[in-house]
């Protein structure tokens, strides 16, 4: 193998990248690297956090796994949903609302992230329902109580949740929101 190799090419990003593609010898292939350089599959966590108020049931994030699809969904919605407005409003309106859709699609992912490390499960939808398109102050308002029944449901979680840095989390994503309120608010005192 050391003739094939180019040497600018690190042996250690070779095989890792090597490994990947062809995660087992074959005997087709034309070179194998040796068992003891193979990298080991990181050790699968030894428990989930606890979350005292989840539904019971026997593995935590199982319990939970529903209301973390609803919250991504939500908030994937809600990003959708911003840009519209976004492109219809001008000026420092329009940039707020692009600045809120920016904010709704980081919820989604640090949420699907979670959702993730606690599940082993990646959720994210591929499709999303289409925008239709309302009366500007109508869809402003709209936002805005979006807004409000998502910082809602997010302090609610966050008192419910027995583990502290996920109550951090949505004690923080609560604390968005309510900046996204005041965005939304602002936006319909501007029309």
């Amino acid at each position: 193998m050391e003739q094939i190799l180019n040497p600018g090419i690190d042996r250690e990003v070779f095989e890792r990248v090597w490994r990947r593609v062809m995660p087992e010898d074959r005997a087709d292939c034309p070179f194998t690297l040796q068992q003891a350089e193979r990298p080991q599959p990181p050790a699968p966590p030894a428990a989930l956090p606890a979350m005292a108020a989840a539904p019971r049931a026997a593995d935590p994030a199982e319990a939970w796994g529903g209301m973390f699809r609803q919250y991504i969904d939500g908030e994937l919605a809600s990003w959708r949903r911003c840009q519209a407005l976004a492109r219809r409003l001008s000026g420092q309106s329009g940039r707020a609302l692009a600045a809120a859709a920016a904010g709704e699609l980081r919820h989604a992912k640090r949420l699907s992230a979670l959702y993730f490390l606690l599940s082993g499960v990646r959720y994210w939808p591929e499709r999303h329902p289409p925008v239709h398109p309302l009366p500007l102050p109508a869809a402003l308002r709209e936002r805005f109580w979006a807004a409000r029944k998502a910082e809602e449901a997010y302090r609610s979680a966050a008192q419910k949740a027995g583990e502290p840095r996920l109550s951090e989390l949505f004690t923080q994503l609560a604390r968005e929101e309510t900046d996204h309120l005041r965005t939304f608010q602002a936006a319909l005192e501007q029309l």
